[in-house]
């Protein structure tokens, strides 16, 4: 396989350099140059002198002109040209050498229909960074189009095609000269960010990914139609090689799923856990047979509890802590702050005692309506600094708490997740926790 030969470049409307890779730097066999009009065939230079004022802020338009090596060597270049949205007056040039390009194409290194890599070219890549002794840090990435089976379903897959295009050209353009893009299949491609290794220019670019997407696709009520999700971590930190990289990934793309979609989530150890020995990658039947198991959990709950009476409030929250992947549950009374009832996802009982706390260190949070969902690392601890402390002490990353007040004296569920839960709550799973809390307060069976 050929090596990629891309050279990225940022000019003004004046055609000044502003902003080269090192791979330019090299090509032209200089460490600056200030005009590009200086290294490219005058009669050529036409092409894109006639291209920029026409060209609109967040288009893009495709030129050929011959480009000047070190050797003063005149070669065709295919590029493309990027009007900066918000920086009117910033051009990004995507220079790619066309010999080269004809040569990646026939040899499958780009994915025909989009233009980015293509599987097997962004595999070899980033193995190949990975293999490298010693190796350098960099940021791995998945990133796929929310839930895309519904566009192709509601706007046919010629509109579909047309999404994962856009989507490509976006988050290739976002990348820039950082990293590279390839699509791994269907509407689903890695990102490998080579040239990032600290988390808050990370951060910028997966934020101008998934709002650029966002924009794109705004409708005339201001609803974002197409959304993306991403999920990824840092090389060689917390993964050795691609198998397990890609898997950690996956798993983090899961969670940006499980939470709502429209998001990214980057692989932070304290918050997910260790993930060292739980690389197992989230399959699409393993998300589907989960997905239909919350389908069916609260029909089945609320026919077989509230109904027929046919199983125990004991039998109920062991459904409940399986199906929602939850650590622990709590029933603990208002009055006495002692647990009523306590259950562990092994089936054990267990207890929380919060009596040696005063009302103002939780009932702000406890008693808000319907659910109030309170998570470790968002607690503003300063306010709550002695319930942060139990969280931590106990190892709660995250409660649920549901409110029972139609009881006399008051009680209060916590369904929990611990900080090495693989438990991750999307909108649609506090919806069923909310109505589970409501049958077994309605059931007046606790």
């Amino acid at each position: 396989m050929s090596r990629l030969k891309r050279y990225y470049v940022e000019i003004n409307d004046s055609y000044d350099i502003l902003k080269t890779n090192d791979d330019f730097l090299e090509y032209i066999g200089s460490k600056k140059v200030d005009n590009i009009e200086s290294i490219i065939q005058s009669h050529d230079f036409l092409t894109l002198k006639d291209a920029l004022p026409s060209l609109k802020p967040s288009e893009n338009t495709f030129v050929c002109f011959r480009m000047y090596d070190k050797n003063d060597k005149a070669n065709w270049m295919s590029v493309k040209v990027h009007r900066s949205k918000h920086k009117t007056s910033l051009i990004r040039l995507d220079i790619y050498d066309l010999q080269t390009l004809e040569m990646n194409i026939s040899e499958g290194y780009y994915d025909e229909m989009t233009g980015v890599l293509s599987k097997g070219a962004i595999t070899d890549y980033a193995k190949k960074l990975m293999e490298q002794t010693p190796s350098k840090q960099f940021y791995f990435f998945i990133m796929d189009i929310d839930n895309f089976k519904s566009i192709n379903d509601t706007y046919g897959h010629m509109k579909g095609d047309e999404i994962i295009i856009e989507v490509a050209n976006i988050a290739n353009e976002c990348v820039a000269d950082k990293g590279l893009v390839g699509r791994i299949g269907g509407d689903e491609f890695v990102i490998v960010l080579e040239k990032i290794h600290e988390e808050p220019e990370l951060r910028d670019v997966l934020r101008d990914i998934r709002y650029n997407v966002r924009e794109k696709y705004i409708d005339e009520n201001n609803n974002f139609t197409i959304t993306v999700s991403l999920g990824g971590g840092l090389f060689p930190d917390q993964a050795s090689n691609y198998e397990d990289m890609f898997k950690l990934a996956d798993k983090m793309l899961y969670i940006a799923k499980a939470k709502g979609r429209d998001r990214y989530i980057i692989y932070t150890p304290s918050i997910h856990g260790n993930l060292k020995n739980d690389t197992e990658v989230v399959t699409i039947s393993r998300r589907t047979k989960r997905n239909q198991a919350k389908n069916t959990f609260i029909m089945d709950i609320m026919a077989n509890f509230l109904l027929k009476d046919s199983i125990s409030v004991n039998e109920a929250f062991r459904k409940v802590i399986e199906t929602y992947m939850l650590d622990e549950v709590f029933l603990i009374s208002k009055k006495t702050g002692k647990t009523i009832f306590g259950l562990t996802s092994n089936g054990d009982n267990c207890e929380l005692d919060i009596s040696y706390l005063s009302p103002e260190d939780y009932q702000p949070f406890f008693e808000v309506y319907p659910l109030r969902v309170v998570n470790l690392y968002d607690l503003q601890k300063a306010n709550y600094l002695k319930f942060s402390e139990l969280m931590l002490s106990k190892g709660f990353r995250i409660i649920i708490v549901y409110y029972m007040r139609n009881d006399p004296d008051g009680k209060y569920l916590l369904y929990v997740s611990n900080v090495d839960s693989a438990c991750r709550f999307a909108e649609t799973d506090l919806s069923d926790l909310i109505y589970f809390s409501k049958m077994l307060e309605l059931s007046e069976r606790l």
